[in-house]
């Protein structure tokens, strides 16, 4: 099994109730740039920053108990403009989404992504 992200990757999704979704996935141990600054980076950082991160932004439904995202942005600039539909299961603990056969790393592979609820805060 693959785990481009990692064990323990950082992220956060957010669904609101208007209709919009934003997620942001990123592996725990990304290195920073050398030099810090935000446009700058060696190719080598800038090529392991995009292997190692992905968010993805626009508006969502529920359709015939599918997740439908519609997606405005993306940094897989191939998802921009897109309707990415995944199978999805919600619990008290948190999110399943499970992804429909994609290419990833040169063959068809299926990625199961689980979220854990935040609590609520005032």
């Amino acid at each position: 099994m693959q785990r481009p992200f990692g064990e323990h990757p950082d992220g956060f999704m957010a669904f609101t109730p208007e209709g919009y979704m934003v997620a942001v996935l990123a592996r725990h141990d990304r290195p920073t740039f050398a030099d810090g600054d935000i446009m700058g980076g060696t190719d080598q950082e800038r090529a392991a920053a995009f292997l190692s991160a992905s968010a993805f932004a626009g508006r969502f439904a529920v359709r015939e108990g599918r997740l439908v995202n519609m997606l405005g942005a993306a940094t897989f600039q191939n998802w921009t403009d897109t309707v990415q539909v995944r199978d999805f299961e919600v619990t008290g603990e948190g999110l399943t989404l499970v992804t429909p056969a994609l290419l990833m790393g040169g063959a068809l592979r299926s990625s199961t992504v689980r979220l854990e609820r935040l609590a609520r805060t005032a």
